[in-house]
């Protein structure tokens, strides 16, 4: 009996003939506001290049999301306003979801977008409950931690397929469904589009062990991604493929360092993150 021989990182990466790109007013963002000598006319000149852009960002300053009491009519009060970091996130995730927006028969795009938005508001919600340094890298880690499947549904679709096929058939989770049908996962090839972006080490590294605590370097931040996946699990915010029964490994308790009051409290704003996300979605897409 022959063997199938399981297409491995390189040759899922090797059929990605042109890596998707961040335009480059993000880029440079993202290197300014890492750059603590920045200031805010310094990353408004920037950002005022992509006028399409600027729009977006305002538009998602002055809406619900951010509940602010007085309208916000120029850029560069709203980067005053939010801060470096927030505009970094909204800047961020204007990009990355304009980018992946095609539509596809087998893979509910509506539907991974909404669970990235999602984990990406509880992320941040997390972070801040267990003191992390920089919430919004919270936030970024979570738009981004799937990431990789979207390059396996442009780039190899038939194996997409299988891993769904796989996963609905056994109630494995998306990890292990992908691992039965190729020798990478969706992890590690989200980690490495985010390289090529050039991304900060910390993103790229959550994103590669965001399922393997041991593995990871901030151990705390992995614990936020996995305690977010539980919690988006238990409420069934969900794309194609993730069809595990919902479970947490108990030392992400201790990284995190939260109690049950705290769990409460953030279990009671899920459904309000839910509607920021929709809101995040409506009007970034």
């Amino acid at each position: 009996m022959t063997q199938v021989v399981k297409a491995s990182f390189t040759d899922i990466v090797g059929r990605v003939h042109s890596v998707p790109s961040l335009p480059e007013v993000v880029t440079q963002v993202v290197r300014l506001i890492n750059d603590p000598r920045s200031s805010a006319d310094q990353i408004h000149k920037i950002m005022v290049k992509d006028q399409a852009m600027a729009a977006k960002i305002l538009r998602m300053v002055n809406s619900v999301y951010y509940g602010l009491p007085d309208p916000v009519n120029d850029l560069e009060q709203a980067i005053v306003i939010l801060g470096f970091k927030t505009i970094r996130s909204i800047a961020m995730s204007i990009a990355v979801i304009n980018l992946f927006q095609q539509q596809d028969a087998n893979f509910n795009m509506k539907s991974f977008w909404t669970h990235s938005a999602v984990m990406a508001q509880i992320a941040r919600l997390l972070a801040a409950k267990s003191q992390l340094p920089d919430p919004e890298v919270a936030f970024i880690a979570g738009l981004l931690k799937d990431i990789g499947m979207l390059i396996l549904v442009q780039h190899a679709p038939e194996e997409t397929k299988k891993i769904i096929a796989v996963a609905r058939e056994f109630r494995y989770d998306i990890q292990r469904a992908t691992r039965k049908v190729l020798d990478t996962d969706h992890a590690e090839i989200g980690a490495w589009l985010c390289e090529q972006w050039e991304l900060p080490g910390e993103l790229c590294d959550t994103i590669r062990y965001q399922n393997d605590l041991e593995g990871a370097a901030d151990k705390r931040l992995t614990s936020v991604m996995l305690f977010g996946e539980y919690l988006c699990g238990l409420k069934k915010i969900r794309y194609a493929g993730q069809c595990a029964e919902p479970k947490i490994d108990q030392a992400v308790w201790g990284h995190l360092g939260i109690d049950k009051t705290a769990l409460v409290e953030v279990l009671s704003v899920i459904n309000d993150e839910v509607d920021n996300a929709k809101t995040l979605l409506q009007m970034v897409m």
